[in-house]
């Protein structure tokens, strides 16, 4: 063939919001089904043209697939410059430009992250928590000069802001979206032009899309904590993909990036590019995961895992704290308590209408689950939330409701919209309170030491707040009625002698720093592993000089232990719940997990039963327990003393 009749096919170098794009025309000789082989093939209908990344590492991929698509594809003399910069760019070390310098000295690990983010356009940052990822952001936004659009949970809001006071030395105008009205939204909008950083949380980013987009011209954009971006089908991560799309440089960053889980990561990829993930997530999960045959919504198994760690390490630098960091150890405790009495029969009530239940046939759903195991968490705590009452028995809506899934005591709710207060049972012993009222006097006796105290339910914040103040010991308490404020209450806890607990909601133990404490003492315990990772390094990080000890309170036998010993191996137990996998309530959950044994392997009671889960959560023995408990507590001064 002639090359008349083979014409080659020009390629020239353009922009995409931005973001550097090779373009071209429609070939006359090549489907459309062809040229989106080529990586990140993208059609601009508006412009009649194709475009592909032309950014650095995707842009050797690109060439690739051109190649191979249309071995006749030429490229005119900037896209040909473009090309050589960016290959003899990707062999060299960075080089800052003329005039920067640091307002507050990196560590070695934070410069290094620091270049990496700038060679790659885009690209993630997971390093553990503690590492310092905020301030190695703030010297790129320094760096490059343009404005950037920070997403974060709530809890990083103020922290955001109060680390860009500190590490930008008056360089760059950050402003909050953030306000109790609508108006103060509003007006922070109309002032956004003068900003060069703009802090939104993820939830008002939902509600503010196309004004922020329309409003504020940012060309940066990174998601902090971007595990919050693990449901590739949420409308949070809908919209911060939508809101990246319109930034040539975006950054994740995480310190727990996938708890085992490869799906975790698909939404964070697509952050970053649709097409680095690959295809869409109903592929991208067959592709890594071996379903339960009988039921393919069960995942059993992953696999061409090392495919997917080719594609995170290609754009992302992952750091942890052991390479980076000289910390002081850190050791971790558990303090028995004993259960008897009214809260013994209590729980063991709820066991026994738990197996009853299940020896009738019926299925645990994943809210049943977690319904059953937060009441067992709440007796084992020493207080019982009582139920909203059940109005839809009865309820001639009830068969509508049901259809139209509508839940009752919201604004859909035919009978009643408004919840009911929610009343809180208190039991009248409360061993495990006891065992934290003897820890707080053990380390709160000598005069400098400073605790933080983590709890799960706001009832339990209730309990502690209560015997604190009865103490007369004086803390600060951040739950989620004030969470937006817990960078503020860090500081204070930090600088004032005076304060000597920090009371927390484990949800709420985030983006903070409170390493003015070296004990920690958890007296409610969530079953989320996401929630015990990031409380358990609010005091382990840069700064802290002194050994760590974290004290745990745990009932031998309870699926507090359970928790407990899932949550130091890193299992997910809210991830089982999803999944309908009831190990949390199995009386052999604690020997798998010991023995390595997965749900549906080789070994687990449920292989060969996915479709009726039998469990036995087991009752507790209030008298060996007791026996137990006094031998352990006979030694507990011995294995504190640190």
């Amino acid at each position: 063939m002639t090359d008349s009749e083979n014409p080659q096919v020009a390629c020239r170098l353009s922009s995409l919001h931005g973001t550097p794009v090779l373009v071209m025309a429609t070939p006359d000789d090549v489907s459309s089904s062809e040229i989106r082989r080529i990586l990140g093939a993208t059609y601009l209908s508006e412009h009649g043209l194709w475009a592909f990344p032309a950014y650095w590492p995707y842009l050797e991929d690109v060439l690739r697939d051109l190649a191979l698509v249309l071995p006749q594809v030429s490229f005119d003399d900037t896209a040909l410059k473009h090309i050589e910069d960016c290959r003899s760019g990707a062999d060299k070390d960075f080089v800052y430009r003329d005039g920067f310098s640091f307002v507050t000295k990196p560590f070695e690990h934070q410069e290094q992250a620091l270049k990496h983010a700038l060679k790659h356009l885009r690209c993630g940052i997971f390093y553990d928590m503690g590492l310092g990822k905020t301030k190695i952001v703030i010297d790129l936004l320094r760096h490059e000069r343009q404005k950037a659009l920070i997403l974060a949970p709530v809890v990083g809001i103020n922290t955001w802001y109060a680390e860009i006071q500190k590490h930008a030395g008056g360089e760059l105008n950050a402003m909050r979206l953030i306000g109790a009205s609508i108006t103060a939204k509003q007006k922070v909008l109309e002032q956004v032009q003068a900003a060069d950083v703009l802090l939104v949380t993820y939830d008002t980013a939902k509600r503010y899309t196309s004004r922020i987009i329309s409003k504020f011209p940012y060309k940066i954009i990174v998601a902090d904590e971007s595990h919050h971006l693990r449901s590739h089908g949420s409308g949070r991560t809908a919209t911060a993909c939508e809101l990246a799309s319109r930034a040539p440089r975006r950054i994740i960053m995480s310190g727990t990036p996938s708890l085992g889980n490869p799906l975790h990561l698909y939404g964070q990829l697509s952050f970053l590019g649709p097409y680095i993930p690959g295809k869409d997530f109903w592929t991208f999960r067959k592709h890594h995961t071996i379903t339960q045959k009988t039921n393919p919504r069960i995942i059993v198994g992953y696999k061409n895992l090392e495919m997917l760690n080719q594609k995170v390490q290609r754009v992302c630098i992952k750091k942890m704290k052991e390479e980076c960091l000289d910390l002081p150890p850190r050791t971790i405790i558990d303090v028995p308590f004993s259960v008897a009495g009214e809260q013994c029969a209590l729980y063991n009530r709820l066991v026994i209408e738990a197996c009853a239940e299940l020896e009738q046939g019926v299925l645990y759903e994943a809210a049943h689950a977690a319904a059953v195991l937060q009441k067992l968490l709440q007796v084992l705590s020493g207080m019982f939330i009582m139920p909203q009452p059940p109005i839809c028995d009865g309820c001639e809506h009830v068969q509508a409701c049901v259809l139209d899934k509508i839940k009752p005591f919201t604004k859909a709710c035919l009978k009643e919209t408004t919840p009911r207060p929610q009343a809180i049972k208190r039991l009248a012993e409360n061993p495990k309170l006891e065992a934290l009222e003897e820890l707080l006097e053990m380390i709160l006796a000598e005069e400098r030491n400073k605790v933080i105290v983590w709890a799960y339910f706001k009832g339990e914040m209730d309990i502690v707040s209560e015997l604190l103040e009865s103490k007369g010991i004086s803390y600060l308490r951040v739950d989620g009625s004030n969470s937006h404020r817990a960078h503020e209450y860090a500081e204070e806890f930090n600088k004032n002698p005076e304060i000597r607990v920090y009371l927390g909601q484990i949800s709420t133990g985030v983006a903070l720093t409170l390493t003015s404490a070296a004990y920690m003492c958890y007296f409610g315990l969530s079953y989320k592993l996401d929630d015990w990772l990031q409380s358990l390094d609010r005091n382990y990080r840069i700064g802290q000089a002194s050994p760590v000890f974290v004290y745990r309170l745990i009932a031998e036998k309870s699926v507090l232990a359970y928790v407990a010993l899932a949550l130091s191996q890193k299992e997910d137990i809210a991830a089982m719940l999803t999944d309908r996998i009831d190990c949390v309530l199995c009386d052999r959950g604690a020997t798998c997990l010991r023995d390595g044994i997965k749900p549906f392997s080789k070994g687990c009671v449920y292989k060969d039963k996915v479709t009726r889960v039998i469990t036995k959560p087991e009752p507790l023995d209030p008298v060996n327990l007791l026996r137990k408990t006094k031998a352990k507590l006979q030694t507990k001064v011995a294995f504190m003393g640190g």
